[in-house]
């Protein structure tokens, strides 16, 4: 006797995507509430502006052409460091056979491990503004944004990585070599499975920490025509609104980007892995 197949219905996954979203609403508009008390409580908008009015003035930005370039402009400076970053840490893992070349010989070759590693350690605890400024001796300061990006990314994607090699079981390990399992199997059975977490958790990290940092590389080196030199322009001129409405649309993107590079690209072998 088999028994009647249940439908499965999306009841469940709707009420709880309805409830995060009605939670995130609600979350947004007390701090709005809260900033609305401050500013009426210091009652100087050249200092802290209404809600509102940067939200006026991030519209009547927004519908600029120079909002949209200097928006690109930013952010190809700091996708060119998350690409850079990619290249040698973790491109590997979608297919670039010369990609995370850093990450898997430090598994395979301890040698490597050693020497990479107190160097990965000086550049996490090197602080940003000490990346720009030496950069700004070295290289054109158009160059600084992307550069002090991968140099934040590079350490974060490369331990997560290497994380993900250590907790590779030793039981896949002996199957896979009492099996004979050719480097492809290996890699698709073995390695990915238990590297991907990290990897994804490794973007989510540093797609945050690129954007900061790139945006200030920009508030420092003030490259035409990029957010952060707008933020810096805003500043000297006082003009509050404006600063706001930039330090606005960072936090819009910075989301964006973050939901487009962990969702849309590694989302799908998340589900997968699910599955």
């Amino acid at each position: 006797m088999t028994l009647p197949k249940i439908k499965k219905t999306n009841t469940g996954n709707k009420s709880k995507a309805a409830a995060r979203i009605l939670r995130a609403l609600l979350c947004f508009a007390f701090w709005i509430g809260i900033w609305y008390i401050a500013a009426a409580a210091l009652g100087k908008a050249v200092i802290l502006p209404m809600p509102h009015d940067v939200a006026k003035r991030l519209i009547a930005l927004a519908g600029t052409k120079d909002f949209v370039l200097t928006c690109l402009r930013s952010l190809g400076s700091v996708f060119a460091g998350i690409f850079f970053a990619g290249i040698f840490f973790a491109g590997i893992f979608f297919g670039m056979a010369f990609g995370g070349v850093l990450a898997v010989l430090s598994h395979f070759i301890p040698v490597v491990k050693t020497l990479a590693s107190p160097m990965l350690s000086v550049v996490k605890a090197t602080p940003v503004a000490s990346f720009i400024i030496l950069l700004l001796f070295l290289v054109n300061k158009t160059a600084v944004p992307p550069i002090a990006t991968s140099l934040i990314v590079m350490p974060i994607v490369y331990s997560n990585v290497t994380k993900g090699f250590s907790s590779v079981p030793r039981e896949k390990s002996e199957v896979a070599r009492i099996y004979r399992f050719d480097a492809v199997k290996k890699w698709k059975y073995c390695y990915l499975p238990c590297i991907m977490p990290y990897f994804a958790a490794a973007c989510r990290s540093a797609v945050g920490m690129a954007w900061k940092a790139g945006i200030a590389a920009e508030v420092i080196c003030s490259p035409k025509g990029t957010i952060g030199s707008a933020l810096y322009n805003a500043k000297i001129y006082l003009e509050s609104e404006d600063m706001f409405a930039w330090t606005a649309a960072v936090i819009i993107l910075s989301i964006v980007i973050e939901k487009l590079i962990v969702n849309l690209i590694l989302g799908r072998f998340e589900k997968e892995e699910r599955a």
